[in-house]
C-alpha cells in the first residue's frame, strides 16, 4: 500500500476540480452547496474506510494514520468542495437576504438576462399604453404637434420615446387625451358601433346637439343636457324590441330596426 503524497496527478486534479467549481458558481451556485453535502458524505466515507483499516478513529495527527494515494485525495476533494459550499452559501445567503438576487442564479445567467443597452438620449421620456387604439392616438397627435419620437420595444411592449424639450407638449396632449372635450357635458360609448349609430339619431329626432369626440382610443358621443339619456335610449329601444317580436310572433310587420 502506497502511502498518500502529493504528486502531479493529484495537483492536476486538484486543479480540474477548482475551475470546475469556478464554472458551477458563475452559473448555478446553489449547486455548490449541494456539493458542499455530497464532500460531507464523502469525507465520512474516507473516515470511515481509513478507521476500519488502521482500526483506529480518533487522531489529531493526520500523519498519525497514512492514508492510500485514494483516500488522499478523496479527502482532499472533500475539503475543497466543503470549503467552497460554506464559502459560497455565507455569500449567496447575504445577497439574497438583502434583496440583490430572486433566484440563486450565477453571474451568467444574470449577465445573459440583462436586457441590451438602449440608445435612448439622456432625459428622454416614453410611454406605453395597454390600448392599442390609445397608442396610435398618442402618435398620431405627436405627429400633429410636430414632435419627433422614437419607437423601442422592451418585453415586447412598444414604446413611445421623445426629448426632455418637448415634455411640457406632450403633457399638454396626454391631458387632452384623458379629458372630457367640453366642460359640463356627458358622454357615453357604445361598444356596438350600429347601436352608436342608432344613439345619436335618437339624439338628433329630440333635438339634442351632440356630437363625436375620440377619447383614450375610443368614439364617445358626447352631449350637453340631462345625464340620463343614455338610459331613456335604451328603456325606449328594449320597449320598441319588446313591440316587434309580439308583432312578428302576431304576423304583423315590425318596426324594422335592428334589436
Amino acid at each position: 500500500m502506497d502511502a498518500f503524497s502529493f504528486s502531479r496527478q493529484t495537483i492536476a486534479f486538484l486543479g480540474v476540480l477548482a475551475v470546475i467549481e469556478v464554472a458551477i458558481f458563475l452559473l448555478f451556485p446553489t449547486a455548490i452547496v449541494a456539493l458542499a453535502v455530497l464532500a460531507a458524505l464523502l469525507w465520512l466515507f474516507v473516515w470511515l474506510k481509513t478507521g476500519m483499516r488502521a482500526g483506529k478513529w480518533f487522531w489529531w495527527n493526520p500523519v498519525a494514520v497514512p492514508l492510500t494515494q485514494i483516500e488522499g485525495a478523496l479527502a482532499l476533494s472533500a475539503v475543497l468542495l466543503l470549503s467552497c459550499g460554506i464559502l459560497v452559501a455565507g455569500y449567496e445567503g447575504i445577497r439574497f437576504a438583502s434583496g440583490e438576487r430572486q433566484l440563486l442564479l450565477g453571474y451568467v445567467w444574470r449577465y445573459l438576462q440583462t436586457e441590451p443597452p438602449t440608445s435612448r438620449p439622456l432625459g428622454s421620456h416614453s410611454r406605453h399604453y395597454s390600448d392599442p387604439a390609445m397608442q396610435q392616438e398618442f402618435k398620431v397627435e405627436l405627429a400633429k404637434a410636430g414632435i419627433p419620437y422614437s419607437l423601442e420595444t422592451s418585453d415586447g411592449k412598444e414604446f413611445i420615446t421623445w426629448a426632455q424639450q418637448h415634455k411640457a407638449a406632450v403633457e399638454e396632449i396626454e391631458r387632452k387625451m384623458n379629458e372630457a372635450p367640453t366642460p359640463d357635458s356627458h358622454n357615453t360609448s357604445f361598444e356596438d358601433p350600429a347601436t352608436q349609430k342608432e344613439f345619436r339619431e335618437w339624439l338628433v329626432k329630440r333635438g339634442i346637439a351632440h356630437e363625436v369626440v375620440t377619447m383614450q382610443g375610443r368614439e364617445f358621443v358626447t352631449w350637453k343636457g340631462p345625464e340620463d339619456l343614455p338610459v331613456q335610449f335604451m328603456n325606449e329601444r328594449s320597449l320598441r324590441c319588446k313591440r316587434d317580436a309580439t308583432a312578428s310572433a302576431a304576423g304583423k310587420k315590425a318596426d324594422g330596426k335592428r334589436c
